[in-house]
Parts: C-alpha cells; sequence; structure tokens
C-alpha cells in the first residue's frame, strides 16, 4: 500500500496528466509567482506526466491560472503547474494529497483510478472530439484479409503513450489472444505464430510506412485515417476498428474537500458559455467543452479497465 498524507488548511492541486511512460526522476514543479496579497492563499496546481516539463507547463499554465482565478469562494487564489515523468510518481502524488484533479486519456486514467483513490468527474472534448477510436489497416494488395493473416508480419504502432495509435489496438489484440512482441527493426523476422510491431513515433510515418510496404499494417486514430491517407485511401483495407473510447477525462482525489470539486467542476463546466473561457479553452489542444457523462463516470470508463491488463506493464513503467 501506498503512504497517505493529506494536506491542511486551503492549500489545494490539481494535476492534469497526458501519458507517457518513463520513470526514475523526481517531479519537476513549477511555481507561480505570488500575487497580491489580497488573494486567498490557497494553490491550484495542474500538472502533466511528460518527458518534456517546458512545453507541458505552457499547455496547461492557462487553465490553471483560469480555475485560480474563479476559485475565491473556496480559498483559492494562485495557479501552479505540476509536470511529473511517469503514472507510478503521479499515483504517489494522488495518494500522498498533493494532486487534487488530473485530466488524461482513458487508459492513464483507468491506469491512476485503478492504483489510487481517485473518482471519475466529467469528460472534456478534446479537439472537438467526445470519443474516439483506432483502426488498424493494411495494404489492400497484400493479401491481408484478417487478423490472424498479421502472425509471422510486423505492424506499425505510433507513439508508446498514444491511446489510439498503441494502446487501444494492442490491448484489443492481446485479449482476443494474439501474442505480441516488439522489434526494434521492421525487417526483422516474427515467428509464425506471433505479430511483431515496432514503434513509428507518429500517425504520419505509421501511414507512410504501411504505403510504402515497410510494415505490413499499422495502428492510428480513425478520425485521422483518411486524411492522412489522402488520394491514396482506396489502397488500404480496415481490418479492425476498436470499441470507441472517451476522448478525455477529468478526475479528483477521493479526500478532496467536496466544496473545492464542486467548484473547479463548475467552472470547468461553465467554460464555453463565456468569452474568456471559450479563449483558455481554444489554446488547451483546442478543447471545446467539459461536461458530464451520461451514463456515469465508473460506466464510461469500464471498457478501459476491461482492457487494462493487457497494457497495464506499458503504462506503469
Amino acid at each position: 500500500m501506498l503512504n497517505r498524507r493529506r494536506m491542511s488548511g486551503w492549500t489545494a492541486s490539481v494535476v492534469i496528466l497526458t501519458a507517457v511512460a518513463a520513470c526514475g526522476r523526481e517531479p519537476v514543479l513549477s511555481v507561480e509567482e505570488p500575487g497580491p496579497d489580497s488573494r486567498p492563499p490557497g494553490v491550484l496546481t495542474i500538472g502533466s506526466v511528460s518527458l518534456n516539463p517546458a512545453a507541458e507547463h505552457d499547455v496547461f499554465r492557462p487553465l490553471a491560472e483560469h480555475l485560480a482565478s474563479r476559485l475565491g469562494s473556496v480559498g483559492i487564489g494562485r495557479g501552479r503547474v505540476v509536470v511529473v515523468d511517469s503514472l507510478s510518481t503521479m499515483v504517489n502524488e494522488l495518494d500522498a494529497g498533493r494532486v487534487d484533479i488530473y485530466i488524461d486519456s482513458p487508459f492513464p486514467v483507468g491506469f491512476v483510478v485503478q492504483h489510487s483513490d481517485t473518482k471519475v468527474l466529467l469528460r472534456r472534448f478534446k479537439r472537438g472530439a467526445e470519443v474516439y477510436r483506432s483502426v488498424l489497416f493494411a495494404r489492400a494488395d497484400r493479401g491481408i484479409e484478417s487478423l490472424a493473416d498479421l502472425r509471422g508480419r510486423v505492424i506499425a504502432f505510433g507513439e508508446p503513450f498514444s491511446t489510439t495509435g498503441y494502446l487501444l489496438p494492442k490491448a484489443a489484440l492481446v485479449s482476443d489472444g494474439f501474442k505480441l512482441v516488439r522489434f526494434e527493426d521492421p525487417a526483422a523476422n516474427v515467428p509464425e505464430d506471433e505479430i511483431g510491431y515496432v514503434f513509428s513515433n507518429d500517425a504520419e510515418n505509421t501511414m507512410v510506412w504501411v504505403l510504402k510496404g515497410k510494415v505490413s499494417a499499422g495502428a492510428v486514430n480513425e478520425d485521422y485515417f483518411e486524411a492522412l491517407a489522402g488520394s491514396r485511401v482506396g489502397e488500404l483495407k480496415i481490418l479492425f476498428r476498436s470499441k470507441a473510447v472517451p476522448r478525455n477525462i477529468v478526475c479528483a482525489r477521493g479526500d478532496l474537500e467536496p466544496n473545492v470539486v464542486r467548484a473547479v467542476v463548475g467552472v470547468l463546466l461553465g467554460m464555453d458559455g463565456n468569452a474568456a473561457g471559450q479563449v483558455v479553452l481554444n489554446s488547451f489542444e483546442e478543447t471545446s467543452r467539459f461536461d458530464v457523462f451520461p451514463e456515469g463516470g465508473e460506466q464510461a470508463l469500464s471498457g478501459v479497465i476491461e482492457l487494462l491488463p493487457f497494457v497495464e506493464e506499458d503504462l506503469g513503467r
């Protein structure tokens, strides 16, 4: 069990994750300069998991400042951004009470919910999308008619922390009984009972590698599939479409003060209804709005939780 420590007074920490599997360094803290003495003393901290803390800070700082400026009634007067380098570290931060809320894609959220006292609050429409799914595709002239035909071949995934480019399709394949093995070389010889995979590190690279025959198949976000293929989309065959999963999720640690939770939720829900909020939403990776899960947060995440064991090792590094 992880040790748990609670913070005192009005201090609150809000952490937002962008998942990446890495570990071994202490959290990188970026603290806003204190403002006028008239502001409430509480601190609202927004954080992320990333190997590029400076860039990540720039992404989340406007949201931290916007929230803090509207939470004076619950004692919050300043915003802060915290960046750590692994989900395991974020679990520790949550259980220590230094993290109140984080926002991320479904697999990182599922991992943290499973390993800490964290509750799902809202969904985030990142780049306007409520949900997204993965497609696994091949060239139509390669004689690949089904997923079973991928045994003995190499496929391309995107980045190691991508939901639609890696985590979702890998989990779906492994849950269906396929044995996936990572290789560094797309030209590797793969045993007939295995599916080999390499990382292209970019969805555009994945598309190019499939079209050029460098790999036998690839996985990308379905929303980008046709745009990535362009005029050559007719040369491709979709082998598999995953189930849809939530695009992004907002969570809170279980022991966060209820009045702070209600206030944060209220601000997030109202951001698309005012000009200042819309500006911040657009700068926050083209978020269109936040809203509640109609079916409830636990139900919305249930499909991801079922697949999580098949990629948990990737997330927990």
